[in-house]
């Protein structure tokens, strides 16, 4: 199965620290593939450096058989439709309401008419489960969960073939987050979409990701949470052998 995204031997140096040090992981069409590691191992960098937004110090990132590193502005642009992003804290803008925040990308980035825009803003209010009077209201009168949805229906507005999350069950509760794990594999079932979720949920890592990556060492082990529970390096098994962790064994 060919990749729909492939890093090859990325570096990342900020000054003196290196973050990453040839890095190698894929990202396979309609796949969960969770993204894990200690502090300062660079799980945001890897993330913003795969949608263009950090230049690696060296290595490539190929979209479809694309080097991002070598398009255009405007070739880039259109390597950019086929993702979406959802940033840990949401990032709505809060002067505009759930239904702006998703058609403006659609404003943005497409030449539709103002009646297209808004039903297909809806149409996405309704894909991740938040209620019609949603739509209308601003961030801040909105929980935390709604919050997340919103800002997912956004990722979803150009109907993009990977979604990135960042943290995207962080600060929600254990029936909130178990409800937005559903959903998002719901959404790789009905769209056919791949996820990459940077997540430090141990629940979201063993229901609905089918390959855990590793930020480890500067670089990344990736496989299986089974093949993870057998790893031998000491940060690996420290982080899914501990107490927290123990849940994942259980036969």
């Amino acid at each position: 199965m060919r990749p729909l995204i492939e890093v090859r031997n990325l570096v990342n140096r900020f000054g003196s620290n290196v973050v990453h040090d040839g890095l190698n992981v894929d990202i396979l069409p309609k796949e969960i593939i969770g993204i894990v590691g200690g502090n300062g191992t660079g799980k945001s960098v890897l993330l913003r450096t795969i949608v263009g937004l950090q230049r690696p110090t060296s290595g490539t990132v190929t979209v479809e058989g694309k080097d991002i590193g070598q398009l255009s502005a405007e070739e880039f642009r259109k390597v950019q439709k086929l993702w979406g992003v959802l940033f840990q804290k949401g990032a709505l803008f809060s002067n505009l309401t759930v239904i702006e925040n998703i058609a403006f990308q659609l404003r943005e980035k497409t030449t539709l008419n103002e009646e297209t825009i808004d039903r297909l803003a809806r149409m996405r209010v309704e894909m991740v489960g938040l209620p019609a009077n949603a739509g209308p209201k601003y961030p801040s009168e909105l929980s935390g969960g709604m919050i997340k949805r919103a800002s997912l229906a956004r990722a979803l507005v150009l109907d993009p073939k990977v979604l990135f999350l960042d943290e995207p069950t962080s600060g929600l509760d254990s029936v909130a987050a178990e409800s937005f794990d559903q959903l998002i594999r719901d959404l790789v079932k009905s769209l056919g979409i791949s996820v990459f979720m940077i997540t430090h949920d141990l629940d979201s890592l063993a229901s609905i990701c089918d390959r855990i990556a590793v930020l480890v060492d500067k670089k990344i082990k990736t496989g299986t949470l089974a093949e993870h529970l057998r790893d031998k390096n000491p940060w690996v098994q420290e982080y899914f052998h501990n107490k927290r962790a123990r849940f994942m064994t259980r036969g």
